[in-house]
């Protein structure tokens, strides 16, 4: 005859068990967010197969109980439901091996990566306690490229309604933190000022000694605000200003190649060094976007074309016949880091005529991509006879 506590303590080993269980569940749960594919033009992140589980082992034996593994055999299958993450991560990867990965459609100009990396962000900062009037810092745009001036703005407000200021003013420092000089704003309609007491406040830097070594240098700007009422607001904006070491000298041409369409762009190259061109590509009235394509080179001085394929299925798929718009047309100076950016050309150039019909109607097949997809399914199957507890 048993002794007395044994039931009792089998019962505790097994609540220990369906406990752990849960646990290694969540654990799981949490770390499947590694699959989710992202939305820029990178490879598939190597961690959607990191974080996959392993192979299902033999039942271990009864004596494991309390690690909760044969526990687990009884939790239903829905805690990972069908058409969840893994199962999309599949159908993108799928999708997305259509394409090369230097060419990939765009549904609509929103999606447009050349537009979208370029937007301004403005920076708001309230008082110490979240009081207004708020402090909003902003420049003109992301990047400036010699010889033009960088344009900053900045503005209090109260509320949605803009209020003067006694006084702003900013000091300007590298991504080194090495200080690259002091701004004071104005609001008069002058200097880079475009509108006199609108209570929006310009400042405008030109670099010095300090940006003439590198291709490109990031600049912070710390700006200080005084109030009407003697109260300081404080908040920073950041710029990227360039010396690039190439130009798009405005010459392209285009035809149909192995059914996709290239466009080339001539560069004149001023200092030998990477360079990375990119375009996004749309109708002939600039209202849709149809694909995004881009190419990087190594070039010596002179001048080169270099060459952007417009993958054919995109123009095929989306059934839209020439001419075609070049819409933004992006080059930069991709030897060090940061990258010096040119100005962008807009409206770049218009190709021939070309029917739709005549681009390729093959999908690419990235053999990357498509293992992948392979073997997210396969993990996803894995998991499944884990969780039946096979």
């Amino acid at each position: 005859m048993s002794p007395p506590g044994v039931p009792r303590r089998a019962r505790f080993l097994a609540a220990l068990g369906v406990l752990a269980a849960l646990a290694l569940l969540a654990l799981f749960l949490r770390g499947s967010s590694a699959v989710v594919p992202t939305a820029d033009h990178q490879n598939p992140a190597p961690a959607a197969t990191a974080a996959a589980p392993a192979a299902p082992q033999p039942p271990p034996p009864a004596a494991t109980l309390a690690m909760g593994v044969t526990a687990a055999a009884g939790r239903p299958r829905a805690m990972l439901p069908e058409g969840g993450l893994a199962r999309n991560a599949a159908e993108d990867y799928r999708r997305r091996a259509r394409y090369p990965r230097s060419s990939s459609p765009l549904a609509a100009p929103d999606d447009d990566p050349i537009v979208r990396e370029r937007v301004v962000n403005p920076v708001r900062s309230r008082g110490p306690n979240n009081e207004e009037p708020s402090l909003t810092v902003y420049p003109a745009r992301v990047g400036f490229e010699t010889p033009e001036p960088a344009v900053v703005h900045a503005f209090l407000a109260s509320g949605d309604e803009k209020v003067a200021a006694r006084s702003v003013r900013a000091a300007v420092t590298t991504d080194r933190f090495e200080p690259a000089g002091e701004l004071e704003y104005r609001d008069d309609g002058a200097e880079g000022d475009a509108i006199a007491v609108d209570h929006v406040y310009t400042a405008v830097f030109v670099p010095g000694e300090e940006a003439s070594a590198r291709p490109a240098t990031s600049y912070m700007v710390r700006v200080v605000a005084t109030t009407r009422g003697n109260e300081e607001r404080i908040a920073a904006t950041s710029f990227l200003y360039s010396f690039p070491d190439a130009q798009l000298t405005g010459a392209y041409r285009d035809a149909v190649v192995d059914g996709s369409l290239q466009v080339q762009a001539e560069v004149g190259v001023t200092a030998p060094g990477r360079f990375h061109l990119e375009a996004t590509l749309y109708d002939a009235s600039g209202a849709q976007a149809l694909g995004w394509a881009q190419t990087a080179l190594e070039l010596p001085e002179g001048s080169h074309w270099m060459t952007l394929s417009f993958y054919g299925l995109i123009l095929r798929e989306r059934g839209v016949d020439g001419p075609y718009l070049l819409r933004h047309v992006a080059l930069s100076t991709a030897s060090t880091m940061p990258n010096a950016k040119n100005r962008l050309a807009d409206g770049a150039h218009v190709t021939a005529a070309y029917a739709a019909a005549r681009f390729t109607d093959a999908s690419y097949d990235d053999p990357d991509l498509l293992d992948a997809a392979d073997r997210v399914e396969r993990d996803t199957v894995n998991l499944g006879g884990l969780e039946a507890g096979g």
